[in-house]
């Protein structure tokens, strides 16, 4: 009998670590990340935060550890991450922009803030502010479908699961 649950145990334990290594979001600097959307075609989400920032710590907690989120962005998306108060270094159409710098460019205003980049590189709209899983995941289909490219907005998106009007 102890040997039996020995090795369920230790089944468990290598499944449940191997769940911990696969689920998690696998995030990009920005240089980095922009050369995978240019490469693979695949649209960005861009997240902006600060160590300090709550809100930031909770979309992390609640948004970005959901099962759901984590497999979509893997799959769907180029997650990249800024944190505005690294030294980090951002080149982007040619220019040079410290993470502060990209931000403001963004129109960044608060933290945290998530900015859509389209499957060529270009900055297609910014959300502040924590958004709940359901609501992100939503989200994610929408900006995925080019919904709003079709002119329908995130609100009839949400009520008919669909860009066609």
């Amino acid at each position: 009998m102890k040997k039996i649950l020995l090795y369920v145990s230790a089944i468990l334990t290598v499944l449940l670590s191997t769940y911990i290594i696969y689920s998690q979001i696998k995030w990009y600097d920005f240089n980095l990340g922009f050369t995978a959307v240019k490469n693979s075609k695949k649209p960005a989400v861009i997240d902006f935060y600060a160590d300090w920032c709550i809100w930031c710590k909770t979309m992390d907690k609640e948004t970005f550890a959901n099962p759901a989120v984590e497999k979509k962005l893997n799959r769907d998306y180029i997650a990249i991450r800024i944190n505005v108060e690294k030294n980090e270094t951002i080149l982007y159409e040619n220019k040079t922009y410290t993470a502060q710098e990209f931000a403001a460019y963004c129109g960044v205003e608060g933290l945290p803030t998530l900015v859509f980049m389209d499957k060529e590189g270009k900055l297609v709209t910014r959300i502040p502010g924590y958004i709940k899983a359901d609501v992100f995941l939503s989200l994610l289909d929408y900006m995925k479908d080019e919904c709003y490219k079709k002119k329908v907005s995130f609100h009839e998106y949400r009520q008919q699961k669909d860009c066609e009007k």
